[in-house]
């Protein structure tokens, strides 16, 4: 019996850590830039049509209009951010 709800609560966690995991698609290629600013250096583009790994997204008021930034995770564990000109996800605010 025991045995049985052990198994129950893996696989609740594995079903609730994957539901939370949350993406950012590109549908146009864009640049990925280092901080949430247009001034900050790029670090290379978005691939059309791919879906990035995303946990939040930040806020840049840009002459009196909001911009908002996706930070997304890149290949090689580092991270960027894309604006929401051509990229969207459910992701919550940092």
């Amino acid at each position: 019996m025991h045995l049985a709800t052990i198994r129950l609560f893996i696989i609740l966690g594995i079903a609730l850590a994957v539901s939370e995991a949350s993406y950012v698609l590109c549908l146009q290629r864009v640049p990925i830039f280092t901080c949430a600013k247009m001034s900050c250096p790029d670090v290379g583009w978005a691939i059309t049509s791919k879906r990035y790994p995303s946990n939040c997204f930040e806020i840049e008021i840009l002459s009196g209009r909001k911009q908002k930034w996706y930070k997304i995770e890149l290949p090689n564990r580092n991270h960027g951010y894309v604006t929401d000109h051509h990229c969207s996800g459910k992701v919550p605010q940092c």
